[in-house]
């Protein structure tokens, strides 16, 4: 029997994926603040009502993909051993669903985020998935670009005011 990890391998040597664990709360609870805080910095939060609402949002946001998402597995990402990001992804038979990308600022931009998804392509086409698919804000403009530059295209009937549903065809 094959691990996720062993499924999903970059082509970057330097970059793999491993189980998130409970000790990996912390990181993730910091990358988390990295990705939203300087979106709610920009209301002018005192920094204490700032951490309790970062605090706050990130329990919601567990707590909603463990709902929404309850057989999706949390990934670290590594780049040469350290702790980058994180993968939370949903794989059925037919459809691969990434619930969350998410990378520390320094490890965005850099071609981390790109391989990670490529490696998930390959690894979803190879176990016989069909579709790649994903929701992103109607806000973050840069990941949109960045989504559609891997080949994603918007599913028209499923897009919300909030997000938009993505998805990449895995056919040859």
């Amino acid at each position: 029997m094959t691990t996720i990890e062993s499924e999903i391998v970059s082509r970057d040597a330097r970059l793999r994926l491993r189980l998130a664990e409970a000790a990996d709360e912390p990181f993730l609870h910091n990358l988390f603040k990295s990705v939203k805080g300087a979106q709610l910095a920009a209301a002018g939060l005192p920094p204490a009502m700032l951490d309790l609402v970062l605090a706050q949002q990130y329990r919601a946001q567990v707590e909603g993909h463990a709902a929404q998402c309850p057989a999706a597995q949390s990934l670290i990402i590594l780049r040469d051993g350290a702790t980058v990001g994180r993968l939370l992804l949903d794989r059925a038979a037919q459809r691969w669903h990434v619930v969350d990308l998410a990378l520390l600022p320094g490890a965005r931009n850099a071609g981390v985020g790109r391989e990670i998804m490529q490696a998930v392509a390959t690894a979803a086409r190879e176990q016989g998935a069909e579709v790649l698919s994903l929701a992103v804000a109607t806000t973050n403009e840069d990941a949109i670009r960045f989504y559609v530059r891997l080949g994603f295209r918007d599913v028209a009937d499923e897009a919300t005011a909030s997000h938009r549903t993505m998805e990449r065809s895995l056919a040859c």
